[in-house]
């Protein structure tokens, strides 16, 4: 009775750490969505990281 009650305890506590960082993950989003210079921040890091992997190989 105890381990199921702890089980639960902690599976509630996972959910709600869960719901805390999908929350923040989707206020990060929406920041980036509003900045101008998102899609040239993420195209220079495409940019470089496919040269460091052309120059790895």
């Amino acid at each position: 009775m105890f381990q199921r009650k702890r089980i639960k305890a902690i599976q509630e506590e996972v959910e709600r750490q869960h719901a805390a960082v999908e929350g923040r993950a989707d206020g990060l989003l929406e920041k980036l969505k509003g900045s101008k210079w998102t899609a040239a921040i993420l195209l220079g890091a495409v940019v470089f990281a496919i040269m460091v992997l052309w120059s790895l190989s």
